[in-house]
């Protein structure tokens, strides 16, 4: 099958998969198959060059800024969701850590233990897989997970689905949000929601910024200072993640990073990233499948 890449994939991707990245001719476009690129770079124009495609692979975990109204139907997509657990699940614990401990705040605060505490994971793909498995071994949490499947069931004490999390919630020291953003998720953690949380909740936000409802946040944060929350995804404002327009930073309870957790500008994890997209390429050309195929119906 003809592979073309919108980016340049490291030499390992060429030693599994024949992709042609430099160079690119209209005939290249036309003869292509399977595209390899970031969400962002799909358009209208680009999907017409391109009669005979028949898979996108994006590079990304998230799908969310994917164009799915100009993608023809019988055409594929595959996400990235997983190549970037090792280095996300790490910052997530770096935001706990940092919450729980004070760090960075301007004034003196109360320390928060987080061994042997409840920890609820919103989503359990890669990404909450592996904070999961740091809350076992690392800290003796205990585990609580929401979601529609589980990658690694066996880092979990509990598995939920969706509904169950209204009840859930409430029994949770640590909230992460791992979530994609999708018409399920969107504001899925508001303020109804929210405020059922512990004393001394810790919550963190690494799958997207809308997943959490703006507003809600706030005004919890502000009603229950001893609730601290961070993020490193942020709210789309004017067509594009606004990481500085929201109120939270002026609240000591918050910290916030600036979509960094997927370890921005380090090389060794986006070789990593890219490499990983060129063996499910690979798994789906062997074998007719491959893992992470989006349910449009999410997102249209």
């Amino acid at each position: 099958m003809r592979i073309i890449s919108t980016e340049k994939v490291p030499e390992e991707c060429r030693n599994v998969i024949d992709v042609k990245y430099d160079n690119l001719t209209d005939e290249d476009f036309k003869n292509a198959e399977i595209l390899l690129t970031w969400p962002s770079r799909v358009n209208k124009e680009l999907i017409s060059k391109m009669p005979k495609l028949k898979v996108i692979q994006t590079f990304s975990a998230g799908v969310d800024d994917l164009d799915f109204s100009v993608i023809p139907p019988h055409v594929k997509v595959f996400s990235n969701a997983g190549a970037y657990s090792l280095s996300v699940a790490e910052h997530t614990w770096a935001l706990i850590l940092a919450l729980a401990k004070g760090v960075g705040t301007r004034k003196r605060t109360i320390v928060y233990e987080i061994t042997n505490k409840v920890l609820l994971i919103l989503g359990a793909g890669g990404i909450g897989s592996e904070v999961a498995r740091i809350g076992k071994t690392a800290f003796r949490n205990y585990v609580i997970g929401i979601s529609r499947s589980f990658k690694k069931p066996e880092w979990f004490d509990e598995k939920h689905s969706i509904a169950m999390l209204r009840e859930k919630i409430g029994e949770a020291d640590i909230i992460v949000d791992t979530l994609p953003l999708n018409k399920e998720t969107r504001g899925i953690l508001n303020y109804d929601l929210l405020k059922n949380v512990k004393q001394r909740a810790i919550i963190v936000n690494v799958g997207r910024g809308e997943t959490v409802d703006e507003e809600g946040i706030y005004r919890l944060l502000k009603e229950r200072p001893d609730v601290r929350f961070g993020t490193d995804v942020f709210w789309r404002k004017n067509g594009r993640e606004d990481f500085y327009n929201t109120k939270l930073w002026e609240l000591e309870n918050f910290i916030g990073t600036l979509h960094t957790a997927g370890a921005y500008g380090n090389d060794e994890v986006m070789k990593r990233a890219m490499f990983i997209a060129c063996l499910n390429v690979k798994k789906y050309i062997d074998k007719g499948i491959a893992d992470n195929e989006v349910r449009r119906e999410d997102y249209v």
